[in-house]
């Protein structure tokens, strides 16, 4: 066989696929989040049905992730409920649903539950902030504020679950499946079932959204796949339900972070302590990048004179969180926001005013942060954002109408956020290798790039980037997604699919080719990626330096009013602005983050569907190169959101997403409290 790629990409969903002989799979979890597992069994099971679990696995029983193994089926110690015992495969779905149900797994409970280790830690210092200087600041204060902000907004999805379709054919291995590693995928498979990787053949089918991100389990549950397969000697097809997709592929674990921040009479922040912690599940191989990332973010664009953070990520006995790599580290964004507006509204201060006064960063200021994030035209974006909205005198006029009740009147609420969208960490764990970009000018005068396929936007954008600098039509623009198997990116496609690195390589390219054309004969190929020089802008292990290759900013206002009779917030308006650079594809990018808003508003509340019509959205006008803006309303919309409802509410919203009711049980405890300490006062009075 051919040394080459051994990934296809289609254009189906795996689930529409079948093949002649095709039989189903139902994967047996563990019903227990602890124990010693002894057999699982399924009396008078059918000939045509077949149970794999540990005992019976046709090859190695684990896969490898960054170093990390993670058992294929539980062989004996159980790390939490729904971890894959076994995988039950049979012809018919209804039976094979029946059968499972009447398994019996037997599991010894242990004398004691298993303790919690941490996974990953990492603790930031800076000027007078340890802890014996702490309290100092602290002391002297104005004023200070503390608040838990806690945040597990899961990404809801209409697409296909995950899901594989795997079959032997000769001796050739098959895959059918929605990858987004497919590197990692094939080395698996070949290590798990003993296989040459030019025997594997991966055919990636569409893939829901990169912010889903599945990564190792998607690897974890095709091989699970691919050993019925090998066994029954059938094609076989998983399909998760959507239960299981939301709770083991989309679940992305729960951040706490504690805020507890001193400033001094004229707004300006003079000590904090900052304490994450981040609920991995069972185990993690990304909760290094994870703490890196909220670590980084949990000050966002401010200024710290005297900063402590200590950041951890926590085993429990949750199902393994996974990585959502657009929005890593949103809930760093949502708690540092909502402790901004906290503080501007326990001290009187304008939420937009004590924002610019603690950001150096946005005024393009030196500043003494250990982390150099570079934004364009910041301060502009949020002064637009605050006249655009009105917002100063909304919000000062809410407060005051707070303080006079009228059932005449829907309680109304306007909240302020900012956050950054980075791209091109590198401190990344996820891939030892730098991203890089391949383009060859054909004789025809056709220009072929060399990469996976992009979004259609992104194509476009590439398309239109490479024909302007070499001059020639953008339809003799073409993608090659085809590579020599040594040659496969070895990175997630979230990676590599991003727009900001991936555009400036090809335009690095187009500029190379250009300046070779009328000297040397065609075709011409020319390759860039990162440079060693700027992967070395950051010092991983101090922690200190320029982290990303390129950020984008955003401001976020919401303005919501809160109908009483019901208690649920109606979206009035959103205002966004946004600095990214040069816009590409302005009409794209606008419908791009209009969905992203309907789809975050559609998360905050339970089962309420929240939604807004009036959407205002500008850009900064920009010739810089151009960011990414995917992650951009996920980090931001949250904390406008809980701000407001905070000021329509008159209580804090300290957590999202809330449950359906929960405003109500919260209305009803407020007004309990209030009757109570009328009650008092007046028992006080009477006195």
């Amino acid at each position: 066989m051919p040394e080459k790629s051994q990934t296809q990409i289609s254009k189906c969903w795996y689930s529409d696929l079948e093949r002649d002989g095709m039989i189903f799979a139902k994967i047996i979890r563990s019903p227990k989040k602890s124990g010693l597992l002894k057999s699982v069994e399924i009396k008078d099971l059918p000939k045509d049905y077949h149970l794999i679990d540990a005992k019976n696995f046709p090859g190695k029983n684990s896969i490898e992730t960054l170093g990390i193994e993670t058992e294929i089926f539980c062989s004996e110690k159980i790390l939490y409920e729904g971890q894959p015992l076994a995988i039950l495969a049979g012809p018919n779905k209804n039976d094979l649903e029946d059968f499972a149900a009447k398994a019996k797994i037997d599991i010894e409970p242990l004398p004691e539950p298993p303790e919690k280790s941490i996974l990953s830690q990492k603790r930031i210092v800076l000027g007078g902030g340890r802890q014996k200087n702490v309290q100092k600041f602290f002391n002297k204060a104005a004023f200070k504020v503390q608040n838990k902000w806690t945040y597990n907004l899961d990404s809801t999805e209409a697409n296909e679950t995950n899901g594989a379709l795997c079959y032997m054919a000769k001796d050739v291995l098959t895959v059918n499946t929605p990858t987004q590693w497919p590197v990692h995928l094939i080395k698996n498979l070949s290590t798990v079932f003993s296989m040459p990787e030019e025997k594997i053949l991966v055919n990636k089918t569409i893939s829901c959204e990169p912010s889903v991100n599945s990564l190792w389990g998607n690897t974890l549950l095709v091989c699970q796949t691919c050993a019925a397969a090998k066994i029954v000697q059938k094609p076989v097809k998983l399909v998760y339900s959507r239960e299981e997709d939301d709770k083991f592929i989309s679940n992305t674990g729960e951040v706490a972070i504690t805020h507890k921040t001193a400033f001094d009479k004229d707004g300006l922040i003079q000590a904090a302590t900052i304490d994450i912690d981040f609920d991995a599940g069972a185990f993690n191989p990304f909760a290094e990048e994870i703490i890196d990332r909220l670590t980084i973010a949990s000050v966002g664009v401010y200024n710290f004179i005297n900063l402590e953070i200590n950041a951890v990520a926590r085993s429990s006995q949750k199902p393994p969180a996974s990585v959502n790599i657009e929005t890593i580290d949103a809930q760093a964004f949502y708690a540092l926001e909502c402790q901004l507006q906290k503080a501007a509204d326990i001290a009187g201060f304008s939420p937009g005013e004590l924002r610019l006064l603690n950001s150096k960063i946005l005024n393009k200021q030196e500043s003494k942060m250990p982390f150099n994030i570079s934004i364009e035209k910041g301060a502009e974006s949020l002064e637009a954002i605050l006249r655009q909205s009105d917002f100063q005198r909304k919000f000062v006029t809410n407060k005051i109408n707070a303080a006079f009740v009228s059932d005449s009147i829907k309680p109304r609420g306007i909240g302020l956020s900012t956050a950054y969208d980075a791209s091109g960490y590198y401190g990344t764990s996820i891939f030892e290798c730098d991203q890089k970009m391949e383009a060859t000018l054909q004789k025809d005068g056709s220009l072929v790039i060399h990469a996976l396929t992009p979004s259609k936007t992104i194509l476009e954008i590439w398309k239109n980037e490479a024909a302007e600098i070499l001059q020639i039509d953008p339809k003799m623009v073409k993608v090659n997604s085809d590579f020599n198997l040594k040659e496969d990116p070895l990175i997630p496609e979230n990676f590599y699919s991003n727009l900001s690195i991936m555009t400036s390589l090809l335009k690095k390219c187009c500029q190379g080719i250009q300046a070779k054309r009328f000297r040397s004969p065609l075709p011409i190929t020319v390759s860039k990626a990162i440079t060693k020089t700027q992967i070395k802008q950051w010092n991983k292990t101090r922690f200190k330096g320029t982290p990303f290759n390129s950020t984008s900013f955003i401001v976020v206002a919401l303005e919501l009013t809160l109908d009483t009779c019901v208690f649920k917030p109606e979206i009035k308006n959103i205002w966004v602005v946004v600095s990214a650079g040069k816009i590409l594809a302005g009409k794209e990018a606008e419908t791009k983050i209009k969905f992203s808003i309907q789809k975050t508003l559609a998360e905050l509340i339970l089962g309420e569907k929240l939604s807004a019509k009036n959407i205002y959205i500008s850009f900064v006008q920009s010739e810089s190169e151009s960011a990414q803006i995917g992650g951009l309303i996920k980090k931001s919309l949250p904390a406008a959101f809980a701000s407001a409802l905070s000021q329509a509410m008159r209580l804090d919203i300290r957590s999202l997403p809330l449950k359906n009711g929960e405003l109500f049980k919260a209305a009803l405890d407020q007004k309990e409290a209030a009757k109570d300490k009328e009650n008092a006062q007046k028992k006080e009075g009477g006195q």
